[in-house]
């Protein structure tokens, strides 16, 4: 078991990746860049009468590594006020996992997870960014997950957001508590 961190970011060293590494910087956390993977949208079959048809691509190997991890963290720019096209794409996708042939535990596995937000905007983020968390938060909800907090940053410019000291107080205070969390685990 373990933590999985999913970046939502487009821009490779941006600004919410960087407030992701201050989080997982000397944890064993497995960190996924959806980015550099191949994730097709959704097509819903939930009221087709054919077959559904699963695109072949990165999405089922994403998920299995996810699905082994305990506490997941989604890291996200403010994108219109909403989560990044890439995690609203790889979160889509849970649709088809959830009647899909072989994952009826999908929902229970998922149950059993610790779900965490970071998201990073420009524009009053801790304001506009808070529709998105309640976005999380019915997400979770759903999937019988809980929710374990968010920490909400602000920065524009590459690097600025190491200028936002008070997300970089929560990122390491979360961080004290991912720590402590896995030295339990090794016990």
């Amino acid at each position: 078991m373990g933590i999985a961190v999913i970046c939502g970011s487009s821009r490779k060293n941006g600004n919410t990746e960087a407030l992701a590494d201050q989080l997982i910087d000397g944890l064993g956390a497995d960190k996924i860049c959806l980015r550099d993977f191949h994730v097709r949208p959704v097509s819903d079959f939930r009221h087709s009468e054919t077959r559904p048809y699963y695109p072949d691509d990165d999405y089922r190997d994403l998920l299995s590594r996810v699905a082994e991890k305990d506490i997941i963290i989604f890291a996200t720019p403010i994108y219109w006020y909403g989560m990044s096209g890439l995690m609203k794409n790889f979160i889509d996708r849970w649709s088809q996992t959830l009647i899909e042939k072989g994952r009826d535990d999908f929902t229970q596995q998922m149950s059993r997870k610790t779900g965490y937000v970071i998201a990073v905007g420009d524009d009053e983020p801790h304001i506009k960014g808070l529709p998105l968390i309640q976005q999380f938060q019915y997400i979770f909800d759903f999937m019988n997950m809980t929710f374990g907090g968010y920490i909400i940053g602000k920065g524009n410019q590459p690097g600025s957001i190491l200028n936002d000291s008070s997300a970089l107080f929560s990122v390491n205070e979360l961080r004290q508590k991912l720590a402590a969390y896995e030295k339990r685990r090794k016990v």
